[in-house]
């Protein structure tokens, strides 16, 4: 799969990049929002992993204008935070999100089923009702 990665702590995202890369997909990075649209307005991705709280804008709010237009507005988009107070309801552009620290479990589950875009699946805690 092409993957894009968007956060702004750059040892996450890089750790998240390996993480992918090691099991065979093909991973950008972008360090905040405007260069995740640079990328992914040009560039189909078949799953965009971006953090919500990002120094240049909002994530959910970069993840609505991808989804109105460009190369990946039907990508499977996963939200990625540190926020431990939000909730799927929260991130309704969203597939599904992930709270930070991503355990390699997690990720694994969330890039398995990304075709299940849609469900609002809670990934780090896949058996949960969301």
């Amino acid at each position: 799969m092409q993957i894009l990665v968007v956060d702004d702590a750059c040892d996450s995202a890089d750790s998240l990049a390996a993480l992918a890369t090691e099991i065979g997909h093909t991973v950008v990075v972008a360090y905040d929002c405007k260069t995740a649209m640079q990328y992914a307005t040009t560039r189909s991705f078949d799953v965009i992993l971006c953090d919500v709280g990002l120094p240049d804008g909002d994530g959910r709010e970069t993840c609505e204008r991808l989804r109105s237009a460009g190369a990946s507005q039907d990508a499977c988009m996963i939200a990625i935070t540190g926020r431990t107070d939000l909730r799927s309801d929260d991130f309704p552009s969203f597939d599904g999100y992930l709270h930070k620290p991503i355990t390699w479990p997690a990720l694994r589950h969330a890039l398995e089923t990304w075709g299940n875009a849609g469900l609002d699946l809670d990934f780090q805690n896949p058996a949960a009702p969301v």
